[in-house]
């Protein structure tokens, strides 16, 4: 934890995760379609300290949307 996490709080952020996205062809080699591997993962990160919360409650989203 950083000292002005300390003295201040943490600063938290938003963040995701880039889907895995690959492009296939169809069936008649003629076109491209995008498959995606899994759903993107959002969290909370402190941008002083990169400190993680992967479950923030909704008090908590609503206090830094707000």
């Amino acid at each position: 934890m950083n000292i002005f996490c300390r003295l201040f709080g943490h600063t938290w952020t938003h963040r995701t995760e880039n889907q895995k996205v690959s492009w296939n062809a169809g069936k008649d080699q003629a076109q491209l379609h995008i498959t995606s591997d899994a759903q993107p993962r959002f969290w909370l990160e402190c941008q002083r300290c990169s400190e993680r919360n992967e479950a923030p409650t909704r008090d908590q989203v609503r206090r830094i949307n707000n």
